[in-house]
C-alpha cells in the first residue's frame, strides 16, 4: 500500500513552504558563492571529521561502524591520520584496510564481505539528515533499481554556490534558461527551479516528461508538488514556468522556442540529459536550422565527443553536470576545458579518489570512483563508496571561474563499468559509446542514440543480446552489421575473442527494428538491462 508511505512523504514535505520561502529570499551572488566555496575548501578536514565523528561514531546503526571496527579504526585514530596525512590519503588508507562500499554492496546487491565478517545493508541505511522538510526523489534507474533519497533545502543551497558560478563562467546568468526534463520523483527538475531561483535565474520554459510513478495517488502526489514548488518560485523568486509536458518525439517544440528567443534577441541555455541535448541538435540539423548561441548543460550521463559533435554542427556548445545518483552533485564543467566533459569536482561538498585497488574483469584493468560527502545536509552519507564509474581525475590550475574559486580538481572520460551475461559469460562493457555512438553510426547511418544493446530473456529463458537499431536509421545490411559488432566486442583480450566465439555458436547476438529504450530523464545507454 503506498498510502502510509504517502502519509508519511506529506507529513515531511509539509514543513517545505515557509522553508522554500525564505530559501529563495536569501539570494546568493557569485562573488558571495565564490567566498562561502573558499572557505568551505579551507575547512574540508574539519568538516569531514565532524560528519564522520556525527554519522557514524555517534551512531550505533551507522552501516559504517562495523567497516571501522573491523579495520581496527576508532575515531582518535581517523583524526590522527586526517591530521598527519591529509584527508584523501586518509581515505585511500581506510580503502585499503575495507572502509569502502562497492556500488553492489551499497545497493544491496551483493553482501560487505571483509576477510572473515559479513553484513548486508540497502541505500535507505544510508539517508542523511533526517530533516523536518524535505522533497522526495527518485533516481532514475538507468541500470538499476531506482534510489529513493530526501534532498533538503540546506543541500540544495550548497549547490547553488557551485552552480552560480558555473554560470558566471560559462557566461549564462542572462541566458534564457530552460529544463527539459521529468517532474518527481526525479529530481532534476525541481532541484534546478529552486537552485536557478537561488542564484536569480528565473526559468523560462519547462519542457516535462510524464512522470514515471504507476499509482494515480503518487502521479497526482508527485504533480502537486512539483507545481506548488513552481508557484513558490514565482511568488518568492525569480519565477520558474510549471511544467509543460511534452511528447518524447515532440523535440520541434523546443526548437521553436530556442528560435523565437532568438527573434528577440535572447540566447538559451537548456539543462537535460546528454541524449536529449543530441537530440534536440538533430532535430535541428533535420529540420536545416541552426542554434547559434544556446548552451547545453548536459546532466545525467556522459557527454561523449559524438554528442559534443551533433550539438556543435548547429552552432550549439555545451558543458557537463555530473551527479552521484541521489542528489549528490559531483562536479560542473570546465569553461576552459581540455577534454569533452571536463568537469570540476565540487572538493567543497565531497571528496572523490580512485579506489586503490584496481578491478579488471577481463579487460584493462581500472579504478572506481570512490566518493565521500563532506556536508551534514548530504542526501546520503558516502564514505568511499563507489558510484559505479571510473574516470581520469587531474589537479590543474584553469583560467575559468570554477577555477579561481579554488574547485583545481578535475575529471574527465567518466565511464560506467558495469557488465553483461550470456551465455554464462560476463563482459564488461568499458567504452561501448565508442561502438554505439561513433563506429556504427560512420558505418551504418545515423548517429547518437540510435544504437543500443538489450540483455533480455527468450521464450525459452535464454539470455539475448538484442541490438536494437532505431527505424530512421534507413536500410541496413544486418548480416554485416552483426559481423561488426562481434568483431568489435572481440576487441582487447583473448577472453573476449573467446566469450565472442560462445556467443555467435549460440546465435546470442540478434538485431531489432525499434527505438532504443529512454529512462524517464530520456537517458539513452549504449547498454539496457530491464529490471
Amino acid at each position: 500500500m503506498f498510502l502510509a508511505p504517502a502519509l508519511r512523504a506529506v507529513k515531511r514535505t509539509a514543513g517545505l513552504a515557509p522553508g522554500i520561502r525564505a530559501f529563495l529570499s536569501e539570494r546568493v551572488t557569485v562573488a558571495q558563492a565564490e567566498s562561502e566555496i573558499r572557505a568551505a575548501l579551507d575547512r574540508r578536514e574539519e568538516h569531514f571529521l565532524q560528519v564522520v565523528r556525527t554519522g557514524v561514531f555517534d551512531s550505533p546503526k551507522s552501516p559504517y561502524r562495523p567497516l571501522f571496527k573491523w579495520a581496527g579504526c576508532e575515531f582518535a585514530d581517523l583524526e590522527a591520520g586526517v591530521r598527519r596525512d591529509g584527508l584523501e590519503s586518509t581515505l585511500e588508507h581506510l580503502a585499503r584496510n575495507g572502509v569502502y562500499l562497492t556500488s553492489e554492496e551499497f545497493k544491496g546487491k551483493k553482501p560487505i564481505v571483509r576477510g572473515e565478517h559479513t553484513m548486508r545493508v540497502s541505500p535507505e541505511d544510508f539517508l542523511g539528515l533526517r530533516s523536518p522538510s524535505a522533497i522526495p526523489i527518485a533516481s532514475t534507474g538507468t541500470m538499476n533499481q531506482p534510489i529513493r533519497s530526501f534532498v533538503t533545502l540546506g543541500w540544495l543551497a550548497q549547490r547553488a554556490l557551485a552552480m552560480a558560478v558555473a554560470f558566471s563562467a560559462h557566461d549564462v546568468l542572462d541566458h534564457a534558461h530552460a529544463i527539459y526534463d521529468g517532474i518527481l520523483p526525479s529530481g532534476g527538475g525541481v532541484s534546478n527551479v529552486l537552485i536557478y531561483g537561488r542564484i536569480g535565474v528565473p526559468v523560462a520554459r519547462w519542457f516535462a516528461r510524464t512522470v514515471s510513478a504507476d499509482m494515480w495517488l503518487k502521479r497526482n502526489y508527485y504533480y502537486l508538488m512539483t507545481q506548488a514548488i513552481t508557484a513558490a518560485s514565482n511568488r518568492y523568486g525569480p519565477g520558474a514556468s510549471p511544467p509543460e509536458f511534452i511528447d518524447v518525439d515532440d523535440l520541434q517544440t523546443i526548437v521553436h522556442w530556442i528560435l523565437d528567443m532568438h527573434r528577440r534577441g535572447r540566447r538559451c541555455c537548456i539543462a537535460t540529459a546528454a541524449s536529449n541535448a543530441a537530440r534536440i541538435a538533430r532535430v535541428a540539423a533535420e529540420m536545416d536550422l541552426r542554434l547559434e548561441g544556446t548552451k547545453f548543460i548536459a546532466t545525467g550521463e556522459p557527454l561523449t565527443d559524438a554528442k559534443r559533435r551533433a550539438i556543435e554542427a548547429v552552432g550549439a556548445t555545451t558543458f557537463s553536470r555530473y551527479a552521484y545518483g541521489g542528489g549528490v552533485n559531483v562536479g560542473l564543467g570546465c569553461a576552459d576545458p581540455r577534454e569533452t566533459d571536463d568537469v570540476h569536482v565540487n572538493e567543497y561538498l565531497l571528496a572523490l579518489i580512485p579506489r586503490p585497488t584496481p578491478i579488471s574483469p577481463l579487460g584493462t584493468p581500472i579504478n572506481p570512483l570512490l566518493c565521500t560527502t563532506l556536508h551534514h545536509s548530504a542526501p546520503r552519507l558516502l564514505i568511499n563508496a563507489e558510484s559505479g564509474d571510473y574516470g581520469v581525475l587531474v589537479r590543474r590550475e584553469c583560467h575559468c571561474a570554477l577555477g579561481r574559486a579554488g574547485l583545481t580538481l578535475h575529471i574527465h572520460h567518466i565511464r560506467s563499468f558495469e557488465k553483461f551475461t550470456s551465455e554464462g559469460m560476463n563482459y564488461a562493457h568499458w567504452d561501448l559509446y565508442r561502438l554505439m555512438e561513433e563506429v556504427l553510426p560512420s558505418e551504418f547511418g545515423g548517429g547518437p542514440g540510435d544504437y543500443q544493446l538489450v540483455e533480455e530473456e527468450d521464450a525459452k529463458g535464454q539470455t539475448q543480446l538484442t541490438l536494437r537499431v532505431a527505424p530512421a536509421v534507413g536500410r541496413l545490411d544486418e548480416e554485416r552489421l552483426l559481423a561488426r559488432i562481434h568483431e568489435e566486442l572481440a576487441r582487447e583480450s583473448r577472453g573476449h575473442r573467446f566469450m565472442d566465439a560462445v556467443w555467435q555458436q549460440a546465435g546470442t547476438l540478434r538485431i531489432r527494428r525499434e527505438a532504443p529504450h529512454a529512462s524517464p530523464r530520456g537517458k539513452i545507454v549504449p547498454l539496457h538491462i530491464p529490471s
